[in-house]
């Protein structure tokens, strides 16, 4: 069997430095900020279970803004690579030679 190819890892930029995470940084504040009223709430009213449908919901919330953020970092990541260099052209192609 073949030998699998290592991957390296990605270096992500920081999301002050992407201008389209600007907006997914604070919509995932928001959504963080929303997850812990909900725990707080449910913690007040007993027992803080994971599969209550607002603690999930919650949850969720937060992961989706998380995959996004970090999807867009991965975009800008991929956009931000150097092209590649190509030779110069020799000299006679040049026009007017």
């Amino acid at each position: 069997m073949g030998k699998v190819k290592e991957k390296s890892k990605v270096k992500l930029p920081k999301p002050e430095d992407v201008a389209l995470a600007k907006p997914l940084v604070h919509k995932l504040a928001l959504a963080k900020a929303r997850f812990g009223k909900v725990a707080e709430q449910l913690a007040k009213a007993g027992e803080v279970k994971r599969s209550d449908p607002k603690h999930r919901a919650a949850r969720k919330r937060v992961k989706r803004a998380q995959r996004k953020l970090r999807g867009t970092l991965k975009y800008a990541a991929q956009r931000a690579k150097p092209a590649p260099v190509v030779a110069d052209a020799p000299a006679a192609a040049a026009p007017g030679s």
